[in-house]
């Protein structure tokens, strides 16, 4: 324990800065690096853990021990040691179990080792100028620290010295010894991570030496480490997060990407199990999760789709069958508090095309009515009588174009129907237009998460679905855990287009989707909200791309808690970079937009309190909203919640 200590302590001892180290060895003619932990990391907390991994997934609990205890008799009689030589005395009368895991450890090594990111661009400069050796006391092959090596870019140096081919080592100083008298180094430094073997014994030796720190955290911000997979992801993600790249980019492969990962790997696998034989990823939401289920090569096993659908593109043609007004009324997606420009537009309309007939029975296009007084308010009653047949004639017509875009695809199969959630309306809505038509299906929802009001729209009419980080249809004591930053969490989700309002005949008899016009384009540009949101999935997907070849992905496979932990961090309990970078991000919602979390300067709330609550009421993220107007540490998701059950009156 107290040696432990001490080696963690000695570890985190530097002196010398990446920042500084360069300026330093220029004064040299010969340099050598280190190469684990100097040139490449491995994506585990600590060397060791390598053998860690592997016992967990092989599910053997008495691996990693007997792996540390075997190096440690061999080291003892033989001093540098082979991985041979390991593994003889872990496997002395098995020469096939010897094989199979030596061939085993070195898959992980390969998978496990990226380049330091720090390190690489120095080494690349250096380089080009210098003699470079590279130098190490390791008990892999050269073979397999040369294919390391070249996996991960690193060229250009005079020669590999491995500990383990000619029986020195670094801490004993006759590895540098050897590399001066054979190489004719007369000006040499020494850069490594470890205290005693690339520091101390190389000035011993008669070397300058410079140790950097063995572990450096490299993330924006600290998230908490409660299990052995949270150790495991935020080494990975803490050696391949750029600094090149911007604060989105890093946001999508570090926050984002690991619950899409996540949701698309576990889906994958359900899809297997079920049977499923095609995959339709449902406009606008599935755009990015489609993009992952390609990287991750799943389509090559299961084919895929892309189903340009809205709420609105399946909802409106209903009302050709059902008008009454109590039925558009409770369909339509429209806010407690609405407007007759977005009430018609949810009827099918254009609401331009009415601007007298609305000013004629009291309304104005943008003034503020209740929704759930609409059905007694006679007014509106003799409103809707007035338009009804024009309702029906245009669902009529869209009715007939959405029939001949379904019948575009082939329901026949097994379908999954991909979507990011909440309550099954899309699914539901699409069940019952193939039913009522005699379009026989067999359709499974799959959802990043299924609400409550998943069992009103799923659950009563028995239509099958599962949801990935929650599922309160297939299970009551779910929670759903992301309504605290709902809008931000949809907002990742974004595809660079409109949103689906109907379907059109196109001159060569291919039904295609009409879309509305993108609500992040303005002026013919891309709003600063949807240029961020395309770095974002980029590094979503390179994260997915990455991730997949690691076997730190073969332990984690698709663990919720831990692959939407930063995630959920980050909206409930969002640091000030969080909420400023993400605060002044618009959010579209049934035809109002709000900005995220935009408050305005505490002092300025003091004269009018009202302002505060209203502009709270209006904000999408209110828990950032919390966090940016007080700026302090505080419970605020607690907070959020409070007010959410009053709001909907339930009990805490």
């Amino acid at each position: 324990m107290i040696k432990s200590t001490i080696r963690k302590i000695m570890d985190d001892v530097q002196t010398i800065s990446y920042a500084q180290l360069e300026n330093r060895l220029e004064k040299y003619s010969e340099i050598s690096f280190d190469i684990f932990d100097t040139l490449i990391k491995r994506d585990v907390p600590k060397p060791t853990d390598v053998f860690r991994l592997m016992g967990k997934c092989m599910r053997d609990d008495s691996f990693y021990e007997n792996r540390v205890g075997a190096e440690r008799i061999a080291r003892q009689a033989l001093g540098e040691v082979s991985l041979e030589d390991i593994y003889a005395i872990m496997y002395s009368n098995n020469e096939d179990n010897k094989q199979k895991l030596m061939s085993n450890e070195i898959e992980y090594e390969n998978s496990l080792c990226t380049v330091n990111k720090d390190m690489i661009d120095i080494y690349n400069r250096i380089v080009k100028y210098k003699r470079v050796f590279l130098i190490s006391d390791m008990y892999l092959s050269r073979e397999v620290i040369q294919s390391i090596l070249d996996n991960n870019g690193i060229k250009g140096y005079e020669a590999l010295i491995v500990s383990n081919e000619i029986g020195k080592t670094k801490s004993s100083g006759e590895l540098y010894e050897y590399v001066k008298s054979e190489y004719g180094c007369k000006n040499m430094c020494h850069v490594g991570n470890n205290f005693m073997a690339d520091y101390v014994a190389a000035k011993k030796s008669g070397l300058s030496s410079c140790k950097i720190k063995t572990n450096t955290y490299r993330l924006e911000r600290k998230f908490d480490i409660e299990s052995d997979k949270d150790a495991y992801l935020s080494a990975f993600l803490s050696n391949h997060h750029s600094y090149d790249e911007d604060y989105f980019y890093n946001f999508g492969y570090e926050r984002f990407g690991p619950v899409l990962y996540g949701f698309i790997k576990w889906m994958y696998e359900d899809l297997v199990k079920e049977g499923i034989q095609e995959v339709y990823f449902m406009a606008r939401d599935g755009f990015i999760m489609r993009k992952v289920y390609r990287e991750l090569g799943y389509d090559k096993k299961i084919s895929d789709r892309y189903f340009e659908a809205s709420r609105r593109s399946l909802r409106v043609p209903s009302y050709h069958n059902n008008n009454s007004i109590e039925y558009v009324i409770n369909e339509s997606p429209l806010l407690s508090t609405t407007n007759m420009e977005q009430l018609l537009d949810s009827l099918g309309l254009e609401a331009s095309d009415y601007e007298n007939v609305i000013k004629e029975y009291g309304f104005t296009l943008r003034g503020h009515i209740r929704r759930d007084e609409l059905k007694d308010n006679p007014d509106f009653v003799k409103l809707y009588q007035r338009i009804k047949s024009d309702v029906i004639n245009n669902s009529s017509m869209e009715f007939e174009n959405l029939i001949n875009y379904l019948k575009q695809c082939d329901f026949s199969k097994k379908i999954a129907v991909v979507d990011i959630g909440w309550g099954g309306s899309m699914q539901k809505n699409l069940i019952q237009t193939l039913n009522n038509n005699g379009i026989s299906n067999n359709i499974t929802g799959y959802y990043l998460g299924l609400s409550k009001k998943s069992r009103e729209n799923l659950g009563k009419n028995g239509y099958k679905a599962k949801g990935y980080l929650f599922d309160c249809l297939n299970n009551s004591n779910d929670k759903d855990i992301e309504i605290a930053f709902r809008p931000l969490f949809e907002t990742l989700f974004l595809e660079q287009s409109g949103s689906v309002k109907c379907y059109e005949t196109r001159e060569d008899g291919v039904v295609a989707a009409v879309r509305y016009e993108y609500e992040y384009l303005k002026d013919g540009e891309l709003s600063h909200e949807a240029q961020n949101v395309i770095n974002i999935q980029k590094g979503a997907v390179n994260f997915a791309k990455d991730f997949k070849d690691s076997k730190v992905s073969d332990y984690i496979n698709s663990d919720v808690k831990t692959l939407f932990k930063y995630m959920y961090t980050t909206g409930t309990n969002p640091n000030m970079q969080d909420v400023k970078m993400f605060g002044d991000f618009i959010f579209f919602n049934n035809g109002s937009e709000n900005y995220l979390a935009r408050p305005k300067k505490v002092l300025s709330y003091v004269p009018n309190p009202k302002k505060c609550l209203r502009d709270l009421s209006e904000a999408q993220w209110k828990v950032g909203f919390f966090k940016r107007l007080m700026k302090i540490p505080f419970p605020y998701l607690r907070l959020y919640m409070k007010l959410h059950r009053m709001n909907n009156n339930e009990e805490d």
